[in-house]
Parts: structure tokens; sequence; C-alpha cells
């Protein structure tokens, strides 16, 4: 057996490089996702990367807005891909291009087939633990995903003025006349994107009808990677063999910090601990600011 990947990076293709050598297994397939809007010398490198790796595919590029569905749109892509492209992986994990295992291969592919038909993402209801303070918004308006529109908004005077007359200040474009509420026939959910899908779970999630109308609904709400996955599988026949626990290793500089610390030397102690703790994956890490954690995971790894 083996594992199925999807990857999503912007940037440092020679870091890929070194993640894809440690997720390399027989049985793995593993696709990628680079930003369309990385230089093409970069996206140059990725391909020549991913043409002398073995079971590697690219996914056709696209521009990813951060908080807009695009996100999780690809992962969804990546989930239909694999399954069409078949093979003998028990899960499906998402990672981004700063992730990096805290185990080898041979001991993730074990223990996640002994784990079978279960899920491994962290979830919440946000209507009873109150970790959003911009619920309101992120399920009461309906937003905009444009390029063209982002690109508009980024010319100094003209996106000001945009902004100001639509209500967009410090916010994600939405439409501003309408309003809406989450409907009754499905328990809105919140977590990471950060997910290890069974192969069950994977194809409830493309394949579901009920599945397909949440996630139809989510694709216009505020930050939907961060709700997709929770409330399409919570709200289906898979939720009792779901956990609560997305398996991965992130610090936080302080509570509601927008990005995770970048990992030093002085961090290994703590992402050893966090191996024993059961965490199978770490993020984030920078070869460019220090390579040294890279290096030392990559020793203990087995590489």
């Amino acid at each position: 057996m083996g594992l199925a990947y999807c990857i999503l990076a912007h940037k440092n293709p020679t870091q890929i490089a070194r993640l894809l050598r440690a997720i390399a297994h027989p049985d793995n397939v593993c696709l990628i996702h680079y930003d369309k809007r990385a230089p093409q010398g970069e996206h140059a490198a990725l391909a020549r990367i991913a043409r002398e790796s073995a079971n590697v595919h690219l996914l056709p590029s696209r521009s990813i807005l951060w908080g807009r569905y695009s996100v999780v749109g690809v992962q969804l892509k990546g989930i239909r891909r694999c399954l069409a492209l078949g093979g003998r992986w028990s899960h499906f994990i998402t990672l981004s291009g700063q992730d990096f295992p805290l185990k080898s291969q041979a001991e993730m592919v074990a223990e996640l087939e002994a784990a079978g038909a279960t899920s491994f993402l962290s979830f919440f209801d946000p209507s009873v633990e109150p970790v959003w303070k911009n619920l309101a918004d992120r399920t009461g308006r309906v937003y905009l995903e444009s390029p063209l529109l982002e690109s508009l908004l980024k010319i100094p005077f003209l996106g000001r003025q945009i902004r100001r007359l639509c209500g967009w200040t410090d916010r994600m474009p939405f439409v501003p006349w309408k309003k809406r509420e989450v409907p009754s026939w499905f328990r809105y959910m919140g977590g990471s994107n950060h997910v290890i899908l069974s192969r069950a779970a994977a194809s409830h999630l493309v394949n579901d009808p009920k599945a397909r109308r949440i996630i139809q609904w989510l694709k216009y709400s505020g930050i939907p990677d961060e709700s997709l996955f929770q409330s399409v599988l919570l709200n289906s026949p898979l939720a009792a063999s779901v956990v609560n626990d997305d398996r991965r290793a992130i610090r936080w500089e302080s509570q509601g910090s927008p990005s995770p610390i970048t990992f030093t030397r002085a961090d290994l102690p703590w992402l050893r601990e966090a191996r024993q703790q059961g965490k199978l994956f770490a993020r984030k890490f920078d070869s460019g600011l220090e390579d040294e954690p890279l290096r030392t995971l990559e020793k203990e790894i087995g590489l």
C-alpha cells in the first residue's frame, strides 16, 4: 500500500524536491500545484524535478487567492486525479511546499494502512466554540474570486476607491448587497486545511450528491479551505470514522497569528517531542533562511 499526496506550493522548487525525496515510496502518488503567478523559471525547474521523480504529476497551474475557493478547489481536483490514476494508496494527504515529514514513509504507510477507513483532520463547531471572530462574515457574505479584480485592487488610487465604494476596506471582495445564512440541511464546521483522508472519505468528497451540494454552498463562503473538509465529512455517514487530530506539528507565535513560525535549529527538540506524540508532518520550513532543521530531519528519517 501507499499514500496519495497533493502539494500546494508557490516558491522554492529546490525545497519541494527535498520534500518529494522524503515522501518517496514505490506505491505513493504525488500531485503538485505550483501557483501560476510564480516566475516561469521556477515552473520550468519544477517540471524538470517532476520528470525526474517517480509517480509525480503536475496539476494545471492557476492563481491561488488566499481565503477563496481556489485553495481547496485545487485539492478536490487532486482527489479526482488520484482516484482516476488508481494505484494502491490508502489515504490522501494535503501538504504545502514548506511541510516536511517527521517519520519515514515506511513507518507512515504502515501506520495509515493499519488505520483503515479512519481520516485525520482537526475540527470544531464554530457556533459553539468562538474560535473565529469573523464567523458572521465567513458565512453571511458571498465572496468574489477573480485574479483580474485582485489586480485592479492593487492599483494604488483606483484600488482604494473601489474598496471604499464597495465596503471592502481590509476585507476580501464580496457582493455588497447580498446576505445569506447557513442552510438548515447541513451543520457548518471548521478546522484546518491539513487533512489525511481515507480513500473512502476522498471518494465521498467528490462523488456524493450531498457533498457536492455542501461544496457548492461553501464555494462562495469566506476561507472555505478551513471548513469544507470538515463540513462535508461530519455531515456524512463517515463522520464516526473522522478523528479530531490533523497529525501536524505547527507552532504559532501567539493565538490568532496569521501564519506559523518558521522552524530553526532551536525547534528541533520540540519537533522530536511532536514525533513522539504521533505527529506525522511539521510546518513550516524555509531552507533559504535556515537549512539545519531540514538536514537533521532528513537524517532522522533515514534519508
